[in-house]
C-alpha cells in the first residue's frame, strides 16, 4: 500500500521527470512540495524506496523509477466516440476507438469515471477549459459523475442519440445549447426540456496536439 502523501511525492517525481527528462534533486522536491525541511522529503523517498517505487544512488539526481511505476502513475483513458462542436449529427455510440495515456495527477477518483471525446467542427473554439480552447480535432476529457447543469460550463449533450458539446442555458421550459465560437455561422440549438435529450457529464479538460 502507498499512503496519500507518498503518492503525492511520487506523482511530483514522475511529473518532473516527464517534463524535464531528468530526476529532481531533494532541494527541488522540497520546493515543489512546499516543505521547509529536506528531511521531510528524504523520509518519503526512503519509504518509496522500501516499497519498490523508486531506487536511489549517491549522485546529485539519483532518483530512478522502477519500470512498473510508469504503469501505476499513468492511466489509459478510453476515447469513446466523436462529438460535434456544431449540430448534433454524429451518432453517439459508446465504442472505444483507442486510449490516451494521462498522468494520474491530472484527475481524481477512479479511472472508470473518465473518457475522452474527439471534437469535430468549430462551434466551441472561443470557449476555454483551463485556459485552453476547444478546437476542431481537440480531445476533451469528460468526467462521468459530474452532470449538474451550470451555465458557465460545457457539457456533453445527447440530442436524439447524437452527441454535441455545448454550454447550456435554461429559461423556463426552454433549454438553449449555446455555441461559444469565433465563427458567426454557429447558432444556438433551442430545445424543450421535454425533448429527447440527455446531459451526459461535464467537460473538465481539453488537449490539443
Amino acid at each position: 500500500m502507498i499512503t496519500d502523501n507518498q503518492q503525492k511525492v511520487l506523482d511530483k517525481i514522475v511529473s518532473y521527470m516527464t517534463r524535464y527528462g531528468k530526476s529532481p534533486t531533494i532541494e527541488e522536491l522540497r520546493i515543489i512540495l512546499e516543505q521547509k525541511s529536506k528531511r521531510w522529503v528524504t523520509q518519503y523517498l526512503e519509504a518509496l524506496e522500501k516499497k519498490w517505487f523508486i531506487k536511489r544512488d549517491s549522485t546529485y539526481r539519483g532518483i530512478k523509477l522502477w519500470n512498473s511505476v510508469w504503469i501505476q502513475t499513468f492511466l489509459n483513458i478510453p476515447i469513446l466516440w466523436y462529438a460535434n462542436a456544431w449540430k448534433p449529427l454524429v451518432f453517439a455510440e459508446e465504442n472505444e476507438l483507442w486510449t490516451l495515456t494521462i498522468s494520474k495527477s491530472m484527475v481524481t477518483g477512479w479511472e472508470s469515471n473518465y473518457f475522452f471525446l474527439k471534437i469535430e467542427w468549430t462551434s466551441m473554439n472561443n470557449y476555454q477549459v483551463k485556459w485552453k480552447t476547444i478546437e476542431d480535432w481537440s480531445y476533451v476529457l469528460i468526467k462521468k459523475d459530474d452532470n449538474t447543469i451550470t451555465e458557465n460550463n460545457a457539457f456533453l449533450f445527447i440530442v436524439d442519440w447524437c452527441a454535441t458539446i455545448k454550454v447550456p442555458k435554461i429559461d423556463w421550459n426552454t433549454l438553449y445549447l449555446l455555441p461559444k465560437s469565433k465563427d458567426a455561422e454557429h447558432k444556438p440549438i433551442i430545445l424543450s426540456l421535454d425533448d429527447n435529450i440527455m446531459v451526459n457529464w461535464k467537460v473538465i479538460d481539453v488537449f490539443n496536439f
